[in-house]
């Protein structure tokens, strides 16, 4: 079979294809293969392949890249009872977390980068370590959910507080797990605001979540803001909230944006931290010596990190987003022999939404 490798961490070209690879076989009895058929790269991704992850483990030599997938059971093993042949399936990423929340210490489980990701045509796993993706998705779309999305429905409903209908959820940037905690908002009756310095892309995102909205909903369900033109979005964001904080944030830039996520909350709400894209920038002074404790302290918010969901959480939200029939906004696919482009592609920061690679 044909799968990747990361050969060195010292950037994109340390990814290379190999054609000759043998084809996983089952290990025990209750294993399943998948014939991958859809890629989707995240943050985490790039970041593992130029070595600036900063997780608490070891990326093995020549680990498969890439976290999320789908695709179709091919084999079982003689006592899986959850599968058959033909399903259409997305592994967890977080492997053997199915009820309780991912500690930290254990992203040595996640793959992609402490064990094997599934940038190859066939994938093995226990039956307890994937999930279902309704046929009402398609592979490219169901190779978007097991980080980016799941980490948008952590965000939002895997912690206390959980998103109530008719709050309002800040979203920064039109990334994917922005994108998505947006969807996931409108689907269980929330407002949203969305941040990007592009009105290009707001416009555009906009127009993409507006067939969640009902037709006879406020006009102030989808919000915008351009913080090029808007330097204290913060405040900008507690105006279009009729003056209040926000329930929620979905924190994705880290230190170049966190004073202002918390200054965006109401006493009590939640800025969720899932990623820090503003590092890879160059950062003001005034932001890097604004004391956090203190902006913290006097905002009554609270600030937590979020790494993706269990398997549990999952398949809930995975049931919650058919259900709205909210599908996965999809900026770009590449092809399995195009994977270097897309890596680079995302390394630009210029999507939005997901990128796909197709097998």
């Amino acid at each position: 079979m044909k799968r990747y490798i990361i050969s060195h961490r010292n950037g994109i070209d340390g990814l290379v294809l190999q054609t000759d690879a043998p084809v996983p076989e089952l290990r025990s009895p209750t294993d399943i293969r998948i014939k991958i058929k859809a890629l989707s790269l995240n943050a985490r991704d790039i970041q593992i392949v130029k070595n600036e992850y900063p997780a608490p483990h070891d990326v093995p030599q020549d680990c498969v890249p890439i976290s999320d997938g789908c695709g179709i059971v091919e084999a079982v093993g003689d006592a899986v009872t959850l599968f058959k042949v033909g399903d259409q399936v997305s592994p967890v990423f977080p492997q053997g977390y199915h009820h309780v929340n991912l500690p930290l210490k254990n992203l040595k489980r996640g793959l992609g980068g402490a064990i094997d990701g599934v940038a190859a045509e066939y994938f093995v796993c226990d039956e307890e370590e994937a999930i279902k993706i309704p046929s009402s998705f398609t592979p490219l779309e169901g190779s978007t959910f097991s980080v980016a999305s799941a980490t948008a429905w952590s965000s939002l409903y895997s912690h206390h507080p959980k998103l109530q209908a008719g709050q309002t959820v800040l979203c920064l940037g039109t990334g994917g797990v922005s994108l998505c905690a947006a969807q996931i908002a409108l689907v269980s009756g929330a407002r949203v605001i969305l941040t990007s310095s592009s009105q290009t892309k707001l416009d555009r995102a906009a127009e993409l979540l507006k067939p969640l909205v009902s037709a006879n909903a406020p006009a102030n369900v989808i919000q915008t803001i351009d913080y090029s033109k808007i330097e204290a979005w913060d405040a900008e964001a507690r105006r279009l909230n009729g003056g209040n904080g926000v329930d929620f944030v979905i924190e994705i830039a880290g230190r170049a944006t966190l004073a202002r996520s918390i200054r965006s909350t109401k006493q009590g709400g939640l800025v969720a931290i899932s990623g820090y894209m503003g590092d890879y920038k160059s950062i003001p002074d005034h932001i890097i010596q604004e004391d956090l404790a203190k902006t913290i302290l006097y905002s009554a918010a609270n600030v937590r990190g979020v790494f993706v969901c269990n398997r549990e959480d999952y398949k809930t939200m995975v049931s919650a987003l058919e259900v709205g029939e909210a599908k996965p906004i999809i900026d770009k696919v590449f092809k399995f022999q195009d994977l270097k482009e897309a890596y680079k592609y995302v390394d630009q920061g210029k999507h939005m939404g997901k990128v796909c690679i197709e097998l």
